[in-house]
C-alpha cells in the first residue's frame, strides 16, 4: 500500500510541478521598446506563411535568435562568477562600467548583432535593477551566468568534470570502506550485482538499474545527435514530460522511474534490515547505479554503449522476472 501511495505521490508531483522554467515578465524589468518576448518555441515548431508575413523585421530576428540561442529579452540570468563588468555603450570598453556579482540575477533588456566588432559580434544589454544596467558581450555572459532555474542550476553543477570526477572517485572510496569493513567476504561476493540485486528478492533494485542505464543512453544519444534539444532544456528546464519533444520528453520519464524505482528501494529495505545495514545497502545500489550511468553514457558516445545497453536491459530483465515470479 505504501508503495502504491508513492507512486500516486510522485505522479502527481509531475503533473503540478511541470513548468517550462521560462521567466515571466513580472520577473524582468520592462523595456517598452522592446518586441514581445517570444517562449516556449523549440525546433520542431512550424509557423504559417501568414504568421510569418505580419511580422516585422525585428520580430523575425528576435524569433530567430530565440530559436538559434535559446534565450531573448526579458530573460532572467544569475551570475555565478565572481563579477561580471558592464559597460554603458556597447563595444565601447573605455569608459565607466558597471559591476554585477555572483549570486545577482540580471534580465536581458536588449540584444544587438554587431558582426563587424572585433571583440564579439553579439552585445547584450542586462539589468540587474533600474540604475545598474549595462551591455556585455554574449560569450562572456554566458560564460559567467547560468539561466535563473533551479533544475538549471543542477544541471549546470552535475555536467562539470569536476564534479564527475570527485563522484567517481567518492564511488571508488565507499567501495573500498565496504570491502575493507566485511573482511570476512571476498571482494569478489561483495561486488557481485547479482548477489546484490536478488538479496531483498525484490524486483525494485533491477528496476532501478535499467531505469539508470536507459536514462544514461538517451542523454548521450541527445548529446550526439540533438544537441540543440539539450540546449533548449538547459534554458528552459522542465519536469512535465508532456510539454517536451519526444526524445526528450522519453529522457524525463526515465528519471522519474530512477527517482520511484528508488523511493521504492528505500520501503523495501526499511522492511529487510536494519538501519546500518539499510544505510550500507542502499549506498551500493546508488554506487552500483553511479558506475551504470557513467560507463553507459560515455561509451554510447563511441557508440558502444548501446550494445552494453541491451546486454544491460537483458541481465536486469532476468533479475527482475525472477523476483517478479518469486
Amino acid at each position: 500500500m505504501r508503495k502504491l501511495l508513492y507512486i500516486i505521490l510522485c505522479i502527481l508531483i509531475t503533473a503540478c510541478v511541470g513548468g517550462s522554467g521560462v521567466p515571466t515578465d513580472a520577473d524582468a524589468p520592462k523595456d517598452t521598446g522592446s518586441v514581445a518576448t517570444i517562449v516556449n518555441i523549440v525546433d520542431t515548431t512550424t509557423l504559417a506563411d501568414t504568421t510569418l508575413m505580419s511580422l516585422t523585421p525585428r520580430q523575425v530576428d528576435s524569433l530567430v535568435f530565440r530559436l538559434t540561442h535559446h534565450y531573448s529579452e526579458n530573460f532572467n540570468f544569475r551570475v555565478k562568477a565572481d563579477s561580471l563588468r558592464l559597460i554603458p555603450r556597447e563595444g565601447d570598453l573605455l569608459t565607466d562600467t558597471f559591476h554585477v556579482h555572483a549570486g545577482d540575477i540580471i534580465a536581458v533588456a536588449d540584444i544587438k548583432n554587431m558582426p563587424n566588432d572585433t571583440i564579439d559580434s553579439i552585445w547584450v544589454k542586462v539589468a540587474s535593477n533600474q540604475h545598474t544596467m549595462g551591455w556585455i558581450p554574449e560569450r562572456e555572459l554566458l560564460r559567467g551566468t547560468t539561466p535563473d532555474d533551479l533544475i538549471s542550476q543542477l544541471l549546470h553543477t552535475l555536467s562539470s568534470s569536476r564534479f564527475i570526477w570527485m563522484s567517481a572517485i567518492m564511488a571508488l572510496g565507499l567501495c573500498a570502506v565496504f570491502i575493507r569493513r566485511r573482511k570476512n567476504m571476498k571482494a569478489r561476493e561483495l561486488l557481485d550485482v547479482s548477489r546484490l540485486l536478488n538479496e531483498m528478492k525484490s524486483p525494485y533494485p533491477a528496476l532501478f538499474l535499467m531505469s539508470v542505464a536507459i536514462m544514461a543512453s538517451l542523454y548521450a544519444s541527445v548529446q550526439n545527435f540533438v544537441p540543440e534539444f539539450w540546449q533548449e532544456y538547459y534554458y528552459h528546464p522542465t519536469l512535465n514530460p508532456l510539454v517536451l519533444p519526444p526524445l526528450m520528453a522519453a529522457l524525463v520519464v526515465t528519471l522519474w522511474l530512477v527517482i520511484i524505482n528508488y523511493i521504492a528501494i528505500i520501503e523495501e529495505v526499511y522492511h529487510h534490515f536494519y538501519f546500518l545495514p539499510g544505510i550500507i545497502h542502499l549506498a551500493k545500489i546508488g554506487g552500483v547505479g553511479m558506475v551504470v550511468y557513467l560507463v553507459v553514457s560515455w561509451t554510447t558516445l563511441i557508440y558502444i554503449g548501446y550494445i552494453i545497453l541491451a546486454l544491460m536491459i537483458f541481465f536486469f530483465g532476468k533479475i527482475i522476472i525472477k523476483n517478479v515470479k518469486e
